[in-house]
């Protein structure tokens, strides 16, 4: 996934990375596959969103985190809904381009695999 951008939260910039991990903390925190995101509303989205990508950064940077769940709810109000939306199709993005390459990848991996039934004589 390359979905990555810096947002001003808590009085820092502070990077949000979706990947994975992301993904794994997101079901995690709402107890349910990351395709049924649509269901919930903007807000709780993006809030759910961006704490489970500002984990992934801190995760992939090795950095502890400085932040909770109540934080972000609480920066999340702060935001014009403007950016909420970008946050939001910033996400879908990546997984986009995430499901693309697994595509991609699952294509490879069955052309190159050897057929194992052999030629019946």
């Amino acid at each position: 996934m390359t979905g990555y951008t810096q947002l001003e939260l808590g009085g820092k910039k502070r990077g949000i990375k979706f990947g994975n991990y992301a993904l794994i903390e997101y079901s995690k925190l709402n107890g349910t596959d990351v395709v049924e995101f649509n269901e919930q509303n903007a807000i709780k989205l993006c809030a759910d969103l961006v704490y489970c990508g500002l984990k992934n950064n801190c995760f992939i940077k090795k950095e502890i985190e400085d932040f909770t769940q109540e934080d972000v709810l609480s920066w999340i109000d702060d935001m014009p809904m403007s950016q909420i939306t970008d946050i939001i199709q910033i996400f879908e993005s990546s997984v986009t381009i995430s499901q693309g390459m697994k595509d991609t990848q699952e294509a490879i991996d069955k052309s190159s695999k050897p057929n194992s039934e052999k030629p019946k004589k």
